[in-house]
């Protein structure tokens, strides 16, 4: 499905468009070469490469999976996808080797439970905030924004003068809460880093899960700003 000039998604559970716990997976046309921004729960990379091809790209020129945090719904198709394309992984520093052991924060027990097994993959590429990865000629900067775990980044991009922002599931369209007292919660940092992607601007934002956002996403996380600064936020956290 082509979103933008480059952007697509390829995958996500809750559009039928993969395997149902897949979060949403996209791709980034990044001029013969491509970008893939998470790799969903581990049962549907048959069907993204699938959705690859029939978007017109090769699968094989898929050079960098980037891991917006590591949680397994966006890292469970680690393996499968580095199988078959060839390309490196790159996650935040905080969270290598959670991704890599599939330790605590991957939640793998919870996956196991809904029936998904994977295997881990090696990161190949560790990131860091303010770091810049240039895939073919388009140039990804790493913004660490730490809460919902401690090494999620979202991954911010730009398409002539519009800036685009993929969020793994720091920032929802809508105002959406995601989990918010799950387990590497930190919720003072989360709404610290909500603010700081406020301060990015951006027009576009392209969240792990929910709708996608073409523009004004700074009204969106406006609004979420203004939830997870709510008197009530901080019960619910309690209980959790």
């Amino acid at each position: 499905m082509r979103l933008t000039d480059r952007v697509y998604l390829i995958g996500g559970g809750a559009y039928g468009y993969s395997a149902p716990n897949d979060c949403n997976i996209y791709l980034v046309d990044c001029g013969g070469a491509l970008a893939v921004i998470d790799t969903g729960g581990g049962g549907g990379i048959p069907r993204v490469l699938e959705n690859i091809r029939h978007m017109g790209f090769d699968p094989e020129t898929v050079e960098m999976a980037f891991i917006t945090h590591c949680h397994y719904d966006h890292i469970g198709g680690n393996h499968d996808l580095k199988e078959a394309t060839g390309c490196r992984i790159a996650a935040h520093e905080a969270e290598v080797q959670e991704i890599e052991t599939l330790g605590e924060l991957t939640l793998y027990d919870m996956a196991r439970e809904r029936g998904l097994k994977f295997e881990p993959a090696k990161v190949d590429i560790t990131l860091t905030d303010g770091q810049h990865v240039r895939v073919g000629e388009v140039d990804f900067e790493v913004v660490h924004t730490p809460g919902h775990t401690p090494g999620g980044v979202c991954l911010l991009i730009k398409e002539d003068d519009v800036v685009s922002l993929f969020t793994g599931d720091t920032a929802s369209a809508q105002g959406h809460l995601g989990w918010i007292n799950g387990p590497g919660c930190d919720l003072p940092e989360w709404k610290r880093s909500i603010k700081r992607l406020l301060e990015l601007k951006p027009d576009r934002m392209f969240p792990g899960h929910g709708v996608f956002v073409l523009s004004g996403a700074v009204d969106h996380l406006k609004l979420l700003d203004e939830k997870m600064n709510a008197p009530w936020i901080n019960i619910v956290t309690s209980i959790g």
